[in-house]
Formats: structure tokens, sequence, C-alpha cells
């Protein structure tokens, strides 16, 4: 069926006269995914006559009218995420100790992990419908892992145990009040995730896709899939991978600390790095700079985004994946760039408040509120 402009009528299959929906072009950073709402004046409509839009419609007449609410899309999740879950094992020393030195803890948790895992946990408090894709061991590390996302909302049907295997962990030791931390980590024997292991069905079924490199062939497979069905992507590099000039390619928002951005492209200078990651020809492309903040980068515009100041800082662990799965989400919801920089930024700072990757992650209640201080501080 034929239609021209923002609202037309047109005719369906059937010949009944009805008033068609076009969704406008995305501003710069957006998701193209919109709601359309209260479309007025439709005569009569029948099935099929609104095959073009792929999303679900609620029909009630009102008055001499209909009204036709058109919601964002049918896909289940707001997020999909697949890469890297661990099992974290932190704690707290007042300094590190020197070679055959001991120091006592001041602090010690256990807690779910991984850039990925910790990604969807963030859209999961947040209040958004995540789904982690990816692997662990059928030991107790495994258990954990799987357990931590159940606990927060986040669906685990693709969560994979691979039997006989172990799961990846890792040991954070931070330093109190500096806001500093080291890692060291296993990845296990689970393997990686190959792409014939994934169901691309169920991959496409979100309004993001967000993937990290710990699974780097079944990741780069299921970008692609995403990309085909318009789902915006997210990448997050922080490593050397050979699939990551690749994932470049498929990337509509890939996210690079400014350490890797530099080493990735052997430039010394952040801004010549920012300009050859350009002509992998992104939506976006944002490099996170730590206590520095954020800055995203296209073609026509650049975007600082300051850290936000948070007291006291417990602990840095995870903020980058706070961000990444904060910043997805973000897209999900519709918001623009920068929008969605502040937004990012906000809940990765929240986050710093207590020790590991998700034992402070915020409330989109905690976020707003933060976001709305820092708004009034600078009016």
């Amino acid at each position: 069926m034929a239609c021209e402009g923002r609202f037309s009528t047109c005719a369906n299959p059937s010949g009944v006269a009805v008033r068609q929906a076009h969704r406008p072009e995305p501003a710069e950073g957006e998701n193209p995914a919109y709601a359309i709402n209260n479309i007025q004046g439709a005569s009569s409509i029948e099935a099929g006559a609104w095959e073009q839009i792929s999303e679900i419609f609620i029909v009630s007449h009102i008055g001499q009218g209909v009204s036709i609410n058109v919601s964002e899309d049918h896909r289940q999740f707001d997020v999909i995420g697949l890469g890297g879950c661990a099992w974290d094992i932190l704690g707290i020393v007042d300094r590190y100790p020197e070679i055959d030195e001991k120091v006592p803890l001041i602090d010690f948790q256990q807690q779910g992990g991984g850039q990925a895992g910790t990604a969807m946990a963030t859209v999961a408090r947040l209040g958004g419908k995540a789904a982690i894709v990816g692997n662990t061991g059928d030991d107790e590390f495994g258990e954990a892992i799987r357990q931590s996302f159940v606990d927060e909302g986040v669906d685990v049907s693709h969560l994979h145990t691979a039997v006989g295997a172990t799961s990846h962990i890792a040991l954070c030791i931070a330093v109190a009040e500096a806001g500093q931390r080291s890692i060291l980590y296993r990845e296990g024997t689970k393997g990686k995730l190959e792409p014939e292991q994934l169901d691309r069905n169920f991959i496409t079924n979100c309004r993001c896709f967000l993937t990290d490199t710990h699974h780097f062939h079944a990741g780069l497979a299921a970008a692609r899939w995403a990309r085909e069905a318009g789902i915006p992507v997210v990448i997050d590099l922080e490593r050397f991978r050979e699939t990551n000039e690749e994932l470049l390619a498929v990337a509509d928002y890939p996210i690079l600390p400014t350490e890797y951005a530099l080493e990735f492209t052997g430039e010394t200078d952040l801004e010549a790095a920012a300009n050859k990651l350009l002509t992998y020809e992104p939506t976006v492309l944002v490099i996170t700079r730590g206590a520095e903040g954020a800055i995203a980068y296209t073609k026509e515009r650049v975007i600082e985004q300051p850290a936000f100041q948070i007291e006291p800082v417990v602990d840095t662990t995870g903020a980058g994946d706070v961000f990444h799965g904060a910043f997805a989400y973000g897209l999900a919801l519709g918001y623009g760039l920068k929008r969605n920089l502040a937004f990012a930024s906000a809940v990765a700072a929240l986050n710093c408040r207590a020790l590991g990757g998700r034992a402070g992650l915020p409330t989109m209640e905690e976020v707003n509120h933060l976001l709305a201080t820092a708004s009034e501080r600078t009016q």
C-alpha cells in the first residue's frame, strides 16, 4: 500500500481507506524505533491494513474516529547482552602489600561480574528487560553466576552450562578511598561460545544488542544478525581480539576506553585516534576516560561528558561495564545522544559507591535524582 507523508490516507488491499503512520527519521544518535500514539481519524481498519509497520496496535473507538496507539515494537527485551559472565571475589585494603607481606582486608564480598554480565544486571536494576547470552562451568561458581542473574531479574534461558568445566572467576583488590583496583582472573575451562550455539531469533528479540569480545566469534555473528535486523549494536572493546576490526565494521555504537583506543589505532593523541576509528563509520563512537568522563564523536560533532562527582568513591570495579549497559538501555528507551551520555555517566558514577561491579548499581529513581541535582547546580 502506497502512502506519503508523516500521516496519510491510503487504501489497504481490501480497498478500505485508513490513515497510515510513518515513523520520522531519527535524530542523530537516537534509536530509530519510535512510539507513535493517538493517530486520529481512521474510518475503518481491517486485518492486514497495517502490515507495513512491524509494531503492535491497540485500536479503540473515540467519538466518530479511531485512536491507534502504536507501541515501540513487538520485541521482548530492551537489551540482550552476549559476553563474559564471571564470579568476582572482592576485597578492600588500606594499601597493596609488598612482596612477602600481609595486609588485612577491610571488607570482603563475592558477587556476579563479567563485562556483558554486569551490563545486563545494570539494565535490569534500572527497570529494563534484559537477557544474557553466555556460558559458565557446572561448578559452584557457575551456579552462583546464574543465581546472581536470576536475583536481578535477568533472563538466563540462553546462559549455557559447560558440563565438567570450570567457570570464569576474578579476584579484585581495591585500595580504600583511592578508587583504585587491581584484578586477577581465570577464564576457566568452559570455552567460548560459537555461532552455531546461538539462536538467531532470540538474539534479534531486543531493542538494542550489546556484546563484548569474550566470545569473539559468536559475538561477531550475533552483532551481524542484529545489524541486519535493524537493531542498534553496542560493542564493548577493551582489549585485543582477532575479530575487533570486523566488530567495528558492524558496530553502531563502539565504546572503547582511552588506553585501548590509542593502542588499537597506534596513535598517541585521542583526537587522532577518534578520527581513525570514525573511518569504520559508526553512528556514534564513545571513548571512556575514567575519572575524566566520556567523549562521544560523530562525523559532525564532539560531545564531552564530565564524570559525575560521587562521595565517597569506594571502588571503580565494573564502572565501564555499567556505563555500557546503561548506554545500551538508553538507546532502547530512545534517548538522544547528549542525554544518553549523561545518563550512562551518572549510572556508572553511582555504582562506585560500593565494593564490586554490582553492589552499587542504582535504580532509575536514584539516577534521575543525580541528574536533576547536577542540572540545578549548573543553572
